[in-house]
Order: C-alpha cells, then structure tokens, then sequence
C-alpha cells in the first residue's frame, strides 16, 4: 500500500483523536456508576444504604394552627418582590452599571464543575451551576443599586425570586431567574417574558414558589367573595367569609405565596378563606388542593413551552414546593401533567426545585427535636423523599437533579430550647453542607440559604445597614457560608465553629 503523503497523514490526526475523545466519553456514559455513587436505584436498595425506617408515602398537606408559625411565614411571604410591584411585570429598565464597592471580589469559580466527580465534561452550551447558592432577600421596602454584596459569599450561584434586571441581577455572575408563580396570559407580558429568555440563554430556570403552601391563619379582613366563573360549580366544604364594610379585621385561613395566586386564578372555587373554626381538614382540602395542583401543572406547561421556544438550551425546574417531600398535591399534580403530553409532546422535569426548613412542616416528621438533634431527622426524611419521588415517578425524575432554592431557620416552637445563631451554623447549616458530600445524598446537587439580608440574626448572612444603604458586615453564618468553596463538593465531615 502507498504510504500517504506527510500532509495527509498530519491531516488525519485530528480526526483520529477526536474519534478517540468520543469513545471514552461513550465508554464513561454506559458505564454504570458504583453504588457510591449512582443515582436512586431501587427503593429496598436505598433504604439499605440510607436508613432503616420505610419511606413515607404521600400525606395531604396539612393546616398550619401555630399562630407563631403562621405569622413567620406570614412575613417571610413579603419578601417576595416581584409580587409587590403592580403589576408584577414590568418593562425592562435601564441602569448604568455601579462602580464595585471596596469589597475585594473573590475568585469566581467554574460554574461547570458539577457536585458528582464521576460526571464526564461534554461541550454543551448550557450553563451549570456550583453548589453553593443563596436567596438574595433584603427587607421589605429597601432598594439597592447593584449586587455588590453579594461578592462577600463566593457564591456559584444566587437568585431573587424574579427574572427581570431592574434590581441589577446582571451585575453579579450566577443569576438564576425565576418564574414566581402564573404568567398571565396577555400579549405583552408573553412578549416581555420572551425577551427575559432570550437575555439569559442556558440558564436554569425555576418556576414558581410554594404553590401549594398550606392554609395558615391570618388576621385581617378577607376580600370579598369572588364571584364564581360562569358555568363553573362552586366547591363550599365550608361557609365563605364575606366581611361587612366597617368591621374590624377578624381572623381567617388562607394561602401564602404561588398558592395565594393559583387558588384566586381558581375563582369559581370561592374557598381561598377558610373560617378559622371549624379547623379545615384534609379530606374537605381535597378538592380544591387537587384542582389548584392541576392548574399549577398547566401553568408550568405553558411556561415551560414559552422557554424552550425561545432557549432550547434552558432547563427548567419545578415547582418551588413548600413540602420537601411528595404530599397528595404533588400526586395530583402529576397525574395532570402526565395528562399535559398529549398537548406538549416535549414537557418535561428538567429539574426539582424545594424548600426544606425544621420546625415548619417542611420536613414533615422534624418539628420536635432539639436544635442539636433535628438534622439527623431532616437527613434521614430528605433521603427518603427523593427516593419516593424518584422511583414513583422514574420516567420523570430519574436522573434529574434536586435543589434545595430556601434552606436555613425560620421558627423554633416554645417546647425547645431557643437557638442562638452559633446553634443554627453548627447543627444547621454545617451538617447540611456535610450531607451535601456525603454517600447518603443521592441527588441534592444544589444548595440556597435563606437568606442573605432578610429576617432575624438566625437566619440572615450579613448584618442590617442603615436604610436604603447595602449591608457589609457578616453574621455568625455569612462567615461560614463565605468559607464554602461552591467549585468542590462540599466535605463530609462537618467542622462548625466553636
């Protein structure tokens, strides 16, 4: 055989190794992973190398009675910003960017290091997010030109709740946006929401916040009855509270944040007052959390096609749930979106995102336990809860990545010793980043704190500034969060502060 010409044989090379490259990365993708390592398997499989206990099966969502919980989260519901502007979706405002502060900027790390060291690097053009994350809240009526702040952490990624640049999310790297809860159906808000995608391609994007937070009490006068859509049959388990003009503000059940929203989309139902006696129970919820849990799916289907259209490198991660773990919302919630393929042949679960507090529900077992000994309990239900979501919905959600978008502490009931914010960071906050690298996390790749400058001194990361002026200090727990690298997997072994 004729040897080929040098020019010829230089100009094979690279083909040569490109066919190489690709073979290895074939090879790593089929081969399975070690069970250290490989996502939920088989649920006898998982309970053995998990816990002992078996897996809770879905619980309807229960009614929030502790007037001290309810008013907690009654004032975490007004951080959300976007819902305070009317209306919720503005124009795109133009800022000149602001000076940095004198704050040193930290190294950012690559935001395509993933958590698992076992993942192959294969040149896609969609953005991953490091670990480390955080909920930018601030309190209720500050406004700060920029995110410079924000520089203090580290952080690989943070959000706001929102998707629009008027409070100067491009001006910190890992922005993650948010869909809050409904998009209206109108053609300027679709228009405007078409343009945010196009600003922000390969993002992750998060879609709605607790839209099926639980009824808590509230002490204020109800709206008005909402007049029942035409054609629809009103769901009464109980009376509707309908105020008389001039009465004083009495007390009433009702739902905070997404949920708030998608049960008044559901007007015909005309229960989102409930009395506060008798106490609503699950079985007279059922209906109307299952309608408001098929009108979320339909919701995120919507949403999810208006994404993809424009940004078929975006992914999209539902729901924001309160509950981190499957209640009977949840099943309904699936059972429509499976539904929901017929019209969308593409809808999918790209990803989960979830809340997971102590003390509030959240975790459904972990309300009880003293500061010192409740992560254990959230460890053991977290683990468990994504198995139950994965293999019961192993076409949907095998595979896919969990985040944990609100994690920190909110509320300590009167039966357990008050914590202090040394208590959270170290029997809060490190164990989570210690679960976090461990065998027993089988899914949680990211993780939010709750929140960086919003709430009291157990919660918040930086210290309060004078009004209208950006914080700079950090807490007991903006110090131990700054010292998380978001570029490695978190260590298994958890070192808090004496």
């Amino acid at each position: 055989m004729t040897p080929n010409p040098p020019g010829e044989a230089r100009s094979a090379w690279p083909l040569l190794a490109l066919a190489l490259v690709s073979g290895l990365i074939t090879m790593a993708l089929s081969t399975p992973n070690s069970d250290a390592t490989r996502e939920a398997g088989a649920a006898g499989d998982m309970s053995r190398l998990l816990f002992n206990s078996p897996i809770q099966t879905p619980r309807p969502i229960s009614v929030i009675t502790d007037e001290a919980l309810a008013r907690v989260l009654g004032e975490r519901d007004q951080m959300r910003r976007r819902a305070m502007s009317t209306p919720p979706w503005t124009a795109t405002v133009t800022r000149t960017p602001s000076p940095r502060s004198s704050v040193t900027p930290r190294t950012q790390p690559n935001a395509d290091i993933p958590l698992d060291s076992h993942y192959v690097f294969v040149p896609i053009p969609v953005r991953h997010n490091a670990w480390k994350g955080a909920g930018n809240a601030i309190d209720p009526g500050l406004a700060w030109p920029d995110t410079n702040h924000l520089d203090h952490f580290n952080l690989g990624w943070w959000y706001d709740w929102g998707d629009n640049d008027s409070y100067g999310e491009y001006d910190h790297p890992g922005f993650v946006p948010m869909e809050w809860c409904r998009l209206p159906p109108t053609p300027a808000v679709i228009a405007t929401f078409r343009a945010r995608v196009q600003e922000m391609p390969g993002h992750v994007w998060l879609v709605f916040n607790e839209p099926e937070h639980p009824l808590v009490p509230i002490t204020a006068t109800p709206p008005a009855t909402v007049t029942p859509t035409p054609g629809t049959p009103p769901v009464t388990p109980y009376p509707t509270r309908t105020p008389t003009p001039g009465t004083p503000p009495a007390p009433y059940r009702g739902f905070l944040q997404c949920a708030e929203t998608i049960c008044a989309d559901l007007n015909g139902f005309n229960v989102c007052q409930w009395p506060v006696t008798p106490t609503p129970n699950p079985t007279a919820m059922a209906p109307v959390m299952a309608a408001m849990a098929a009108r979320t799916a339909e919701e995120y289907a919507r949403i999810y096609s208006i994404i993809k259209e424009e940004d078929p490198t975006a992914r999209v991660f539902c729901c924001g749930q309160y509950h981190a773990y499957p209640t009977s919302w949840w099943v309904a919630f699936m059972v429509r979106f499976e539904q929901l393929k017929t019209s969308y042949p593409s809808l999918s679960l790209d990803g989960i995102h979830l809340h997971a507090y102590p003390y509030t529900g959240s975790t459904q077992l972990c309300n009880t336990q003293i500061i010192q000994d409740v992560f254990t309990c959230m460890k053991n239900e977290l683990a468990a809860s994504l198995v139950s979501f994965r293999n019961n919905y192993p076409d949907d959600l095998d595979n896919k990545p969990f985040w944990i978008t609100e994690y920190g502490f909110l509320y300590a009931p009167a039966t357990i010793p008050t914590p202090t914010d040394a208590d959270i960071r170290n029997w809060l906050m490190a164990p989570m980043v210690s679960f976090l690298g461990s065998a027993e996390n089988r899914g949680f790749t990211n993780l939010a704190w709750f929140s960086v400058a919003y709430g009291d001194y157990r919660t918040r990361l930086m210290e309060p500034a004078p009004s209208q002026t950006p914080p700079s200090t950090l807490t007991v727990l903006g110090n131990q969060w700054a010292s998380y690298n978001p570029a490695q997997p978190p260590t298994p072994t958890p070192t808090p502060t004496p």
